[in-house]
């Protein structure tokens, strides 16, 4: 029952029109309004600011140009001329000790690859899967 008295008072006030001396009144008032524009000083302030923004613009871009420039002569960062011969040697040590472990476990999962191959072949010899299951654990884990 609430939505039939809901749905009745929606037509009802459906039906409800504005007064038409209101309507040609407002649609004249809106026709013929003409935007408000700023007068006297309002003008000269806004012209002033865009120059004065523009201005800005191009004092920015000045010294960025003529930092940048000045930057590129003599750089922030570290440049590694001076770097002396005990760090290139510590890096060729970490170099080879990576090489190493990665020729260890490609040797170790040749291994474990092969004894696969022969685990196919030999069904009844358990102790070899086991020890290929710990090979591929200690490549996993290097």
């Amino acid at each position: 029952m609430k939505e039939e008295h809901i749905i009745q008072q929606l037509n009802q006030l459906r039906g409800i029109k504005p007064n038409p001396d209101f309507v040609s009144s407002s649609k004249l008032k809106i026709i013929y309004q003409t935007p408000q524009r700023p007068s006297g000083i309002g003008v000269l302030t806004q012209g002033l600011s865009a120059s004065l923004s523009i201005g800005l613009v191009i004092v920015f871009f000045v010294f960025l140009t003529a930092f940048g420039v000045s930057s590129l002569r003599s750089p922030l960062s570290p440049t590694f001329e001076g770097v002396d011969g005990n760090l290139v040697a510590e890096a060729d040590d970490v170099n080879t000790t990576i090489n190493i472990h990665l020729e260890e476990v490609q040797y170790i999962t040749d291994i474990a690859t092969k004894a696969l191959a022969r685990g196919d072949q030999n069904n009844e010899d358990n102790s070899s899967d086991e020890a290929v299951d710990h090979l591929l654990n200690e490549a996993i884990n290097l």
